[in-house]
């Protein structure tokens, strides 16, 4: 009878393991700097050749590990990061699974030199997995370690790797990781012999201006938050560091790079309507978080993490990343010119570093603010609707337009949030009640967000099987624009199956399109300044929930040189 069923040799079962953990030279330097880190170094020195795939070479001045443990380090599982269950529940170091060294080294040449304190160093030389030399090593302090033809002996593996160029983009990315999570670090770069970068050991905001240069040094916004027992801090940019691309988010949990869809997502819905859909913003965030909190034993690679509470970890980069922002916002001058008495006097609006944001703010308070007798002239400036869609006023630094639309889809919106975080608001009755019917699945749904339709302002209750019957609607909502409404936010919450800050925020926007005025609507002076005053009184005058702009400024110098007097 022939045995199918055969027990691996050592150095096979390192090959099958390399594809986890290692894939391309990248994946090779994460694994050896995070030992170089975990080895409590103070200095990490990085030399390329070839995009990596010819040789890899760091030097480190850690703690370095005796003979013993050098040799010990390229067996299979051989950690000295953890001992029992207890410790892969409360893991602190960067390293833990006791695969990458051997990994490494079954598809690889490698030259390897560590010093423990005062010990004798030593030296190995090992190929394809195979201990070929071990000797004593005159090294004065750490590890170092030489990493050649990556893939020699696995031809396969071999040929997907990219061209050079692109092999060194992605480690150009991932030192940028590690350089930003360890700024106390030293960290330096060289590329087929040429220094790339040479980073001294800084405080975060130095390092990232050393890294991104220095125009971002007046441009980041600090976030400092603790709350229970987590911590969030780091940089936010502001709206000067959008990019129309992806690249510069970086999210650490305890030091560690995460890739998590759930904190970006959040983070760009802090920004709210400051930046338009397709735009990303700068963000390097660090979350400080009991490790019984997260499980970052998912994959070899360490880059995907578990939360043990998703919707609180939500909630709080959120807040954090919100606070932080409303920094950026300016004052909005006057509608108003005032006379030259006045000395250009100008109205601070709520958005000044004295305001409290989170206050609602009346019509009465507004029209306090915009109608002060101090401010009350014979010609006060007109505002005049342009072809039933656009506002157009005088401010003292020249004109100002405003896209009706938008400005009261902007308006209504935030109203509509803090309807659906706070008590709701009342609705206004329909005389005609709308009878409105589902499917089993998708009235089972329904019932599942009623209470926050109800909270926008509509009344609506089960009437019958697998039936609605709406009795009011928000006050704001024009008749028969109910059922597209509740239809749309039924198809999102359907879609994501999620009661977050994501749907709440879809829920308001979809409300808001649908109710504001449109292109088209005639309105009167009164209600243009009026729909003005309300804009100025919102959190982000400046975009609507989808991302387009709300007003366009056009100075008295733009105007000039139009009309060529400058």
């Amino acid at each position: 009878m022939i045995n199918k069923v055969i027990k691996l040799n050592d150095n096979l079962i390192n090959q099958i393991a390399a594809g986890e953990v290692v894939d391309n030279p990248s994946s090779v330097i994460k694994e050896l700097i995070e030992n170089s880190i975990d080895a409590k170094s103070k200095t990490i020195k990085i030399y390329i050749e070839n995009g990596g795939k010819k040789s890899i070479l760091i030097n480190d001045d850690g703690q370095g590990m005796h003979e013993k443990d050098l040799i010990n380090a390229f067996e299979r599982f051989a950690t000295s990061k953890i001992e029992n269950q207890k410790d892969l529940e409360n893991i602190c170091t960067l390293g833990f699974r006791g695969e990458a060294l051997p990994s490494i080294a079954s598809v690889s040449q490698i030259l390897i030199k560590s010093k423990y304190m005062d010990s004798t160093g030593h030296q190995l030389t090992i190929e394809g997995g195979m201990l070929l030399n071990s000797k004593p090593d005159s090294i004065d302090k750490g590890t170092s370690i030489l990493v050649k033809n990556l893939f020699y002996n696995v031809p396969a593996r071999l040929k997907f790797l990219k061209k050079d160029s692109n092999e060194y983009q992605k480690i150009l990315v991932l030192f940028k990781v590690f350089a930003l999570s360890n700024p106390e670090i030293a960290f330096s770069l060289f590329n087929d012999n040429k220094e790339i970068y040479n980073l001294p050991s800084s405080n975060l905001k130095s390092r990232i201006v050393n890294i991104f240069g220095y125009d971002y040094n007046d441009s980041l916004i600090e976030i400092d938050y603790s709350q229970d027992n987590y911590k969030i801090s780091g940089y936010i940019g502001n709206l000067s560091l959008v990019k129309k691309r992806r690249g510069n988010q970086y999210s650490f949990i305890n030091g560690r790079y995460i890739i998590s869809s759930l904190i970006n997502q959040t983070i760009y819905n802090s920004y709210d309507s400051l930046i338009n859909r397709g735009e990303f913003p700068f963000y390097i965030i660090n979350i400080s978080i009991e490790n019984s909190l997260i499980d970052i034993n998912v994959h070899p690679k360490k880059t995907e993490i578990k939360f043990k509470n998703e919707m609180q970890i939500q909630h709080l980069v959120k807040k954090s990343v919100s606070k932080s922002l409303k920094n950026t916002l300016k004052v909005i001058p006057s509608m108003y010119t005032p006379k030259e008495n006045f000395d250009s006097q100008i109205i601070n609006l709520p958005f000044d570093d004295s305001a409290n944001l989170n206050n609602d703010i009346s019509d009465d308070k507004i029209n306090k603010m915009f109608l002060d007798n101090s401010l009350k002239t014979d010609n006060d400036i007109k505002v005049w609707q342009i072809h039933n869609k656009y506002l157009i006023t005088e401010i003292s630094s020249g004109l100002v337009i405003i896209d009706q639309h938008v400005a009261h889809e902007r308006i209504l919106y935030e109203m509509a949030k803090k309807s659906l975080e706070g008590d709701g608001i009342n609705s206004q009755k329909i005389m005609f009640p709308i009878t409105l019917d589902y499917s089993h699945d998708d009235f089972n749904s329904l019932l599942e967000i009623l209470p926050y339709l109800n909270r926008i302002g509509f009344d609506i209750r089960e009437f019958g099987i697998n039936s609605i019957i709406i009795e009011g609607s928000p006050p704001e909502l024009s008749n028969g624009k109910e059922k597209d409404v509740i239809n749309d936010i039924l198809d999102n919450y359907i879609e994501h199956k999620q009661l977050n800050s994501s749907f709440i925020d879809y829920m308001a926007a979809t409300y808001s399109c649908k109710a504001a005025i449109k292109a088209g609507d005639k309105l009167d002076e009164s209600e243009c300044i009026n729909l003005i005053d309300k804009l100025f009184a919102t959190e982000h005058p400046y975009y609507c929930p989808h991302g387009r702009p709300i007003i366009i400024n056009l100075s008295i110098n733009d105007l000039d040189k139009r009309f060529e007097r400058i």
